[in-house]
């Protein structure tokens, strides 16, 4: 394995991390693993004149990629999802600065079945997220980011540039 397979088997890593949590029952890893993926690969495709990743980004990055089963009551929204993250890993909980900065941001809570209930009618401002179909929406999202660096040779050549920065397990011989 030469040194650039072994930078990109990084981004297949982070999915195999998020499936064996998934596939153990683990939810509060697998949502971890899955936010901390999505801020990954945001911060990798970020514009080549920016040193860090912004919340811009990580908007950017979900709204491109991260897409749900077209029955799905909830469709992601990018907004949506930065402000679960937020709330998430820096409270462990359900709201965000941005929830109550801007009342329009839906609070994600979380089950750990497939689909996601959501009934504007009842709280447009709630959505009770399906943990099995999330971690699955975000490895779809992640193929579907790693085939668009193999078609599109300006976004693989930013995230080339950066890959040697993301955190890999390097079999020992």
């Amino acid at each position: 394995m030469n040194k650039d397979d072994l930078n990109w088997s990084a981004i297949p890593n982070l999915a195999s991390q998020i499936r064996v949590c998934d596939e153990s029952g683990l939810i509060t890893p697998s949502l971890a693993m899955c936010f901390i993926s999505i801020d990954s690969l945001a911060s990798l495709s970020r514009p080549i004149d920016k040193a860090r990743v912004t919340r811009i980004d990580f908007i950017t990055w979900v709204d491109r990629y991260l897409r749900c089963h077209p029955e799905q009551t909830y469709k992601y929204n990018g907004k949506d999802v930065y402000a679960a993250r937020c709330s998430f890993l820096h409270t462990y909980g359900a709201t965000s600065e941005l929830h109550e900065k801007d009342t329009t941001t839906i609070k994600f809570v979380y089950h750990d079945g497939g689909r996601h209930a959501y009934k504007p009618e009842i709280n447009s401002a709630l959505v009770v997220i399906g943990v099995r179909s999330f971690t699955n929406d975000v490895i779809c999202a992640m193929e579907s980011f790693m085939a668009e660096c193999e078609k599109d040779k300006e976004l693989r050549a930013r995230v080339e540039s950066r890959l040697n920065e993301l955190f890999n397990i390097i079999p020992i011989q």
